[in-house]
């Protein structure tokens, strides 16, 4: 079958797009520190707050904006609440009051008791004129002041179910959903600016990823998985083209795929011994798959995803070692011969594929109306777009500048008739002369969660954001920071939800604090993934 005719074929799944948390928020880290409460008169509170401040200033590497600094009596948490009603006498005379927090960093002791003194709730009403230093001086009768220990949380709180236990257990605590760290988890409006971007072609770019997956298993050259790389910025001028032709958000969806791979980890001889696709040659699904059998597994740099990002940097440094950023890698060239002769038919056409040029005749009448600011712009190419560089004019020899990339790609549908070609074709994949760099700002499309090794290796190809459907999770997977716990009848016993999820680890690598770059992470969860009882059962793999 044509290859064009296979992706028309292609239905995508149906589902919805969910975040991945972090393990930031599923198993946040706790850390805490000595401070002290004590009872003051409540009429005196802002004056207790100024004293403090002055004479003890606070430490600015420490955020505690997530602690309350006053709680009334029937609010603190009651280990705290008791151990204060046994410490401290009851009052001479009834007087409203409130409980203070004091904060590391903790001053001396008896200067704290001394400054607090005159706010204490049997204190003597200050005289006019006298400031709180005169009062707590050694001839002026000072009531005492009980400064009771407990423990604070030094960070805020992730969720509010963190923040409930901290405020039964240590002190009133404020969980502010709105403002989350970014070394926690991604800021709310990035988040949900990819998830809008995402939802409308996920089922269409994750299908494909499974047509890979299964020409890669059936080819006997690796297990079945598979990867899509699609850039974004294409996504947008292909949403920004269909709406203004009245087309739908998904046609040409395909337009947006820089390159597909999927697994080969079968293909390489080790230590001079055949490869198991040799040795079983014509056999798919190669037998290996049945088990696992780590000398037969290969390098994670075959397993899907890495290939995947190695077609982008491999396109990129033919491109580059020609000198001319236009230069459209073809597959029928016989300077590609030897690569694609390694490609299947599926991860060639992408990699190699032109992106259909447009005129003012062909594609601009039929995207855009008049008035469309687009259709100006092409009606005004950049010349830089269009001109070539000639080696035997000096001038244009010494340009150091290369051409800009030609204009985004056809947005017609798949299914429409063929568009004229009148400019020359030009790849999607920007070289590194032109501002490429790894897979920087891409999304990537996997039909299984990616092992640790992959995991790893795309963060450090800087991609925006990985997307995964639930049902391809691994126990060996990276990605993943917690169970899924699946709906249960009423006679199954909760705990039934996660049995043997538990044995595996969570990792979170899209986004953990200790590391330099971090990406969005998404699980496609389908219509029918709750209907799913048993699936059969398939070896642990790394993909």
């Amino acid at each position: 079958m044509d290859i064009r005719e296979t992706i028309r074929g292609l239905q995508p799944l149906y589902g919805k797009v969910t975040p991945l948390r972090t393990v930031q928020e599923t198993r946040p880290p706790e850390d805490f520190a000595d401070a002290y409460v004590t009872e003051v008169n409540v009429k005196t509170a802002s004056k207790v707050i100024k004293a403090l401040d002055s004479a003890f200033p606070k430490d600015p590497s420490l955020p505690l904006s997530h602690l309350r600094r006053f709680a009334k009596r029937e609010i603190l948490p009651p280990p705290l609440r008791a151990a204060i009603e046994e410490q401290s006498p009851p009052l001479a005379a009834p007087v409203q009051t409130i409980f203070v927090l004091i904060s590391p960093p903790l001053p001396d002791l008896d200067k704290l008791q001394a400054l607090l003194a005159p706010f204490a709730p049997n204190a003597a009403p200050a005289t006019p004129g006298q400031t709180p230093e005169d009062a707590s001086q050694p001839d002026s009768p000072s009531p005492k002041i009980y400064l009771h220990p407990t423990k604070i949380p030094l960070y805020p709180p992730f969720n509010s179910k963190q923040a409930d236990a901290w405020t039964k257990t240590l002190w009133p605590v404020v969980f502010n959903p709105a403002a989350p760290r970014s070394t926690v988890a991604p800021p709310p409006q990035i988040l949900n600016r990819a998830q809008e971007s995402i939802e409308p072609r996920a089922g269409y770019y994750l299908s494909l990823a499974r047509k890979v997956a299964e020409e890669a298993e059936q080819s006997g050259l690796g297990r079945g998985v598979g990867a899509v790389i699609v850039d974004p910025a294409i996504e947008e001028e292909l949403s920004a083209a269909s709406w203004e032709s009245g087309a739908g958000e998904t046609a040409s969806w395909d337009e947006a795929v820089l390159a597909v791979a999927g697994d080969a980890r079968y293909c390489r001889p080790e230590a001079g011994a055949p490869s198991q696709a040799q040795l079983h040659p014509g056999v798919a699904p190669n037998p290996a798959s049945t088990t696992y059998i780590a000398e037969f597994e290969g390098g994670p740099e075959l397993h899907a995803l890495m290939r995947a990002a190695g077609f982008i940097a491999r396109w990129r440094r033919e491109n580059d070692s020609r000198g001319d950023a236009t230069a459209t890698a073809d597959a029928s060239n016989p300077e590609h011969l030897q690569d694609t002769e390694e490609l299947s038919s599926l991860e060639s056409y992408f990699l190699y594929r032109h992106r259909p040029g447009a005129s003012d005749t062909t594609i601009g009448e039929l995207l855009f109306s008049p008035s469309s600011p687009k259709k100006r712009k092409h009606e005004e190419p950049n010349p830089e777009s269009g001109s070539t560089i000639d080696p035997s004019n000096p001038e244009q020899s010494q340009l150091q500048t290369p051409p800009l990339p030609a204009p985004p790609p056809s947005t017609t549908a798949v299914s429409g008739p063929p568009i004229p070609i009148t400019a020359p074709a030009t790849s999607r994949i920007r070289t590194r002369s032109q501002g490429g760099y790894l897979c920087t700002d891409l999304d990537v499309y996997v039909s299984h969660e990616p092992c640790l090794c992959c995991s790893m290796g795309m963060l450090l190809s800087r991609f925006r954001a990985v997307i995964f459907p639930r049902r391809g999770r691994l126990e060996s997977g990276g990605l993943a920071s917690e169970p899924v716990v699946a709906p249960t009848a009423d006679e199954v016993e909760p705990e039934d939800d996660t049995k043997g999820q538990d044995e595996r680890g969570y990792y979170g690598l899209h986004w953990r604090k200790e590391l330099n770059w971090r990406a969005l992470g998404f699980e496609y969860v389908e219509e029918d993934d709750e209907e799913i009882k048993d699936e059969p059962k398939r070896p642990v793999f790394h993909a």
